[in-house]
């Protein structure tokens, strides 16, 4: 069933179209290194930041609220991952690339349409590309493994705990898809009746889907039933868990506000005004700090993650949108 989800997304992508224009080499581009603002930190409370408007990525240390690197993406950096061994990726959403950083190196991989959300699964690197109606498989050197075509555009994705399948939404339809990763193709589309946004696992194997109406879903696996719908604010975007599974945090554009959910209970414990425009949340993987990227501000706003306060600010330059926490061993 198609849900009409009107103009929503237009302003943001129209903002990075001018990335576009520039004259992007095919195939597979080696930059230079990145740009050390300061000593590199090994803690867990690292995250990595997309910067769309600047055209960049960077590497903040959140416990010391600075920024230690920051490393040139042309083409409107969105969404943004880490891998296991540190590799970082995001999608270039005003262009037709995504960047890997690996061992202080970028490279650029073209793929072709307008990539939007990336994850990892295994050695691959799984791109939801919103320009060609198609989830896209890259490994982590940026060879280019595998396309997979699907009914719409995709949005968002998750990853399963198994890394065997990606959960992924869809542009203007209430379906999820469920694409096998090892078989390369889609497995079926599973219908929610909603407007799925955003998803992500949580530790207790359910998937959690943000609703462009302000809504979040619970799904079981694999069935993709839907256990519980939990009413929010107006706009719900993106969301993450805390490392011991009790807690999730969920940003609401729409509302300006950020919200805290038991994951055991589905009850909301806290509901936060927020200082400015929210995007992505993360939670350092030592469960310390959670981050929200404050897209009008250029800045991430900094929670105190046990008490679930505002406690600081780090900024980190124009357009933040995608924050993902790097492990602790990075």
């Amino acid at each position: 069933m198609a849900v009409s989800l009107g103009m929503r997304r237009n302003p943001l992508r129209a903002a990075v179209l001018a990335f576009a224009a520039l004259p992007w080499p095919a195939g597979i581009l080696h930059a230079q290194p990145g740009e050390a603002l300061a000593p590199t930190s090994s803690s867990g409370a690292v995250v990595w930041v997309a910067l769309e408007d600047a055209g960049k990525i960077a590497e903040v240390d959140v416990a010391g609220r600075r920024v230690l690197r920051r490393f040139d993406t042309p083409g409107g950096p969105h969404n943004i991952t880490v891998a296991p061994d540190g590799t970082v990726v995001t999608a270039l959403w005003g262009s037709d690339r995504i960047a890997i950083v690996r061992d202080g190196d970028v490279t650029f991989v073209d793929l072709g349409g307008a990539p939007h959300d990336v994850k990892i699964a295994r050695n691959m690197v799984v791109v939801a590309n919103q320009g060609s109606a198609r989830v896209q498989l890259v490994k982590l050197d940026g060879t280019f493994k595998r396309r997979i075509k699907l009914v719409a555009d995709p949005h968002d994705l998750a990853v399963d705990p198994e890394q065997r399948r990606a959960w992924v939404t869809l542009e203007g339809r209430d379906e999820l898809a469920v694409v096998n990763l090892i078989r390369r193709r889609p497995v079926r589309y599973v219908p929610t009746g909603r407007s799925p946004h955003d998803v992500l696992f949580a530790p207790d194997g359910t998937l959690w889907v943000t609703d462009w109406g302000g809504d979040l879903h619970v799904f079981s696996v694999p069935r993709g039933k839907l256990l519980e719908t939990v009413p929010l604010g107006i706009e719900a975007h993106h969301l993450a868990f805390t490392p011991d599974g009790r807690l999730a945090w969920i940003t609401d554009h729409g509302a300006d506000r950020v919200f805290v959910v038991r994951v055991r209970t589905r009850n909301v414990v806290t509901s936060r005004p927020f200082p400015g425009e929210p995007h992505h949340v993360a939670v350092t993987a030592d469960g310390k700090w959670v981050v929200v990227a404050d897209h009008e501000n250029g800045r991430l706003i900094v929670y105190n993650a046990e008490r679930r306060r505002r406690v600081g600010r780090i900024r980190v330059g124009a357009g933040p949108h995608g924050v993902w926490a790097a492990p602790a061993t990075s």
